[in-house]
């Protein structure tokens, strides 16, 4: 019977705390549901915990609804009468600039050039001439590369290289030897 006494007192204080939010003291409640908590059964515990706390989060969310309405009441704007504002305040303007701009100058039009169009340097060419040209440019071509390389052998001095290649083969430590050990031992290119 005192334990009913005691969750009845915790309820009867949680209805008054959700009637009056702005005057909600948490740490108070949850003293009484700690002394309330304590004097219950085990098996009683959970259940009433739970709901007691269910209904603090929501005195909580009650109370933070108050807050925010209080903080808007308090620095919304203030409702003024519609003419409150007509001697402070100019809906048009009208300035005349014609005294400060300065005439504009007339501008001389552009002429087109009629120029009369003279002949051209583009002419329709025959199609085997054009192919004899190109045929005529490769030969030239071939023949000029043809000429740097013989220019390229004769300016070679053939006895010179064979000294040097056979008197490295009489140093070499092993035969036979790759063409790439024999550049990169004389130092050729």
């Amino acid at each position: 019977m005192k334990d009913e006494k005691r969750e009845f007192a915790l309820w009867a204080k949680l209805h008054s705390a959700r009637l009056s939010p702005e005057m909600l003291n948490v740490a108070s409640i949850l003293d009484a549901i700690d002394a309330t908590i304590a004097q219950l059964p085990e098996s009683e515990q959970l259940r009433c915990a739970g709901e007691a706390l269910l209904q603090v989060a929501e005195l909580c969310g009650l109370h933070a609804q108050v807050l925010i309405t209080e903080w808007e009441e308090t620095y919304r704007d203030p409702i003024v009468e519609r003419g409150f504002f007509t001697d402070v305040v100019r809906q048009t303007m009208a300035v005349d600039l014609s005294d400060l701009m300065e005439p504009a100058r007339s501008r001389q039009r552009r002429t087109k050039a009629t120029g009369k169009p003279e002949g051209s340097i583009a002419a329709p060419v025959d199609k085997a001439a054009v192919l004899a040209m190109v045929e005529q440019m490769e030969a030239d071509d071939q023949e000029a590369q043809k000429q740097i390389i013989f220019a390229t052998a004769h300016s070679e001095d053939m006895t010179q290289w064979t000294a040097a290649i056979a008197q490295w083969l009489q140093t070499a430590p092993t035969l036979p030897v790759s063409i790439t050990e024999l550049s990169d031992g004389l130092e050729m290119p």
